[in-house]
């Protein structure tokens, strides 16, 4: 593939650093949590600040946090010195767009010194705007967190290979030590043992002798998680063995398919798929270029692109071997891959398949807000959307813009195809996602619930555990779960009893009176009952 020039463009990191702020940054608290997955992590914080443990805080009373607590530290110290120790939305989704913009501007720097500011800069965007990297950006899981951590460990590995001065000089070392420590406290042993895998498995094929570099390797991933250890200890002597079997089983059961319940278990295809629909829009930019591929000129690998080549065939396909596989497993393989998607971005040699996919993504960019507007005006019952802010429709000029920009212009595809994008993202987090889903969030059963003294979860008859993160997070983790109602009668009159259809309501009718409270709970997509103690 040809290779443009190496050339300087003025003010190139400072103009992605403000694309990175200006999409993420300020829509982050615009949406409720509408499911599960993020009141659930977001609850370990709101428990530390409650209980003041930082170590094991129990949330719904009695559960253990399913993962260690690196991303909770992070949301509860940013809670209590920006909010007085109040958690909310935005806060809980910020340690995500910070480690977002941390990967976009590490992956810059990274692949500046390799092909210069012109394809760093698209290689930048294509990665922001990525769906899948996108959307752990802007949400409260640790999957950003534990991307950034392992990822950049990786920049600065290949850096220390390529600059023989640097394999002594401790700096980036110990960079990629600190990293990888903060990947263990996020996700457990496998942030730091696949990354040593990735860069060892490199550094062998750039023809390092195999010894050495397993040594290196392995005495970096075992360096890291030396400070781990002590939480997990301390850990320990608070949870017992209960603790240890939780922590065994999320982290070598899951690997062996071995775990008490069943767990995201999908085929081993469905990586691949989740990969390709996971780089959307820049992978129909892929397809595109297929009609290309004979006119680019094939180069040997320079090796960043041997980096990235080694980083994609090991993480996916070490996810392929657990049965439990989710999209946000392979989330450290997306840089990668956008590095890939970027070079055929800008080759010579796919002009006309550049021309033809930023002729469809501008076309989109001016049929989207219009049509966003005319559902708002007159909408759709089965839609469910709701009016964003006022202030959030100023968002929707930028894809109108762009796109009315390349029709007029027609110069430059690169560039108009990466703003357009940009823009169409931007509209998306600050109008479309807020519309289409704040309806549908539990955050509005609140007004019926009230603020009574004690809100009790009836678990389902066959022993599962049933849980509404949604709510214990609005309610600041006050909500307890009980067996049966027989254990609800010890409460006082006013408590309110939260159930749903698979829960053994047997008893309810003689101290309560119940009611549908929704049709479609957000953590669970099934009916809820609320039952007011009498």
């Amino acid at each position: 593939m040809f290779y443009r020039g190496n050339f300087r463009i003025p003010l190139a990191s400072a103009i992605i650093l403000a694309m990175c702020a200006i999409l993420l940054l300020p829509w982050l608290g615009e949406t409720l949590f509408n499911s599960k997955g993020e009141p659930r992590e977001a609850i370990v914080a709101v428990s530390m600040l409650e209980s003041g443990n930082w170590i094991l805080p129990l949330n719904f009373g009695e559960d253990f946090p399913f993962k260690p607590p690196f991303m909770a530290w992070i949301i509860a110290a940013l809670s209590w010195l920006l909010n007085g120790g109040v958690v909310t939305e935005y806060l809980s989704r910020l340690p995500s767009a910070l480690a977002a913009i941390g990967l976009v501007m590490a992956g810059f720097s990274w692949a500046r010194k390799e092909r210069g500011d012109r394809f760093a800069m698209l290689f930048s965007i294509v990665t922001l705007t990525c769906f899948e990297v996108f959307r752990a950006a802007m949400a409260c899981r640790l999957d950003m967190v534990l991307t950034v951590c392992m990822v950049v460990p990786l920049y600065l590995l290949h850096d220390i290979l390529a600059d023989p001065r640097s394999r002594t000089n401790p700096l980036r070392w110990l960079g990629a030590w600190a990293l990888l420590t903060c990947a263990v406290l996020t996700k457990g042993p496998v942030g730091a043992l696949l990354p040593g895998l990735v860069a060892g498995v490199y550094w062998l094929l750039r023809g390092q002798r195999f010894f050495p570099t397993l040594l290196r390797m392995l005495a970096l991933a075992l360096a890291a998680m030396m400070i781990p250890a002590l939480w997990y200890y301390a850990a320990w002597m608070q949870g017992g063995d209960s603790f240890l079997d939780l922590m065994l089983e999320e982290n070598i059961g899951r690997l062996t398919g071995n775990m008490s319940y069943e767990s995201h278990e999908q085929p081993f295809w469905y990586n691949f798929v989740t990969l390709i629909a996971g780089c959307l829009p820049w992978t129909l930019l892929a397809l595109f270029a297929l009609a290309d591929f004979r006119r680019m000129q094939r180069t040997p690998l320079k090796p960043a692109g041997l980096l990235a080549l080694t980083a994609v065939v090991i993480i996916v396909g070490f996810y392929c071997i657990p049965a439990s596989k989710r999209s946000v497993y392979l989330l450290p393989a997306y840089p990668f891959v956008c590095y890939a998607i970027t070079s055929i971005l800008d080759s010579t040699a796919a002009r006309r398949s550049v021309r033809a996919f930023t002729w469809l993504m501008a076309c989109i960019a001016i049929v989207a807000p219009v049509a966003f507007v005319v559902m708002l005006i007159s909408p759709l019952p089965s839609l469910q959307l709701t009016s964003p802010h006022w202030y959030a429709y100023i968002t929707l000029a930028a894809p109108l813009a762009a796109g009315l920009a390349w029709m007029m212009n027609r110069h430059s595809p690169v560039g108009h195809l990466a703003v357009t994008v940009w823009a169409i993202y931007l509209s998306y987090i600050a109008c479309f996602m807020p519309a289409a889903l704040n309806g549908r969030s539990d955050r509005h059963l609140m007004e019926k619930i009230g603020k009574p003294e004690n809100i009790l979860i009836l678990q389902p008859a066959d022993g599962q555990k049933n849980r509404f993160y949604t709510l214990d997070f609005y309610y600041r983790d006050k909500l307890r779960p009980v067996a049966s109602v027989d254990e609800a009668e010890a409460y006082p009159a006013g408590t309110v009893l939260l159930f749903q259809t698979s829960a053994d309501t047997t008893g309810l009718h003689r101290n309560y009176r119940y009611s549908l409270l929704t049709p479609r709970g957000s953590d669970h997509r099934s009916p809820v009952g609320m039952a007011v103690r009498q």
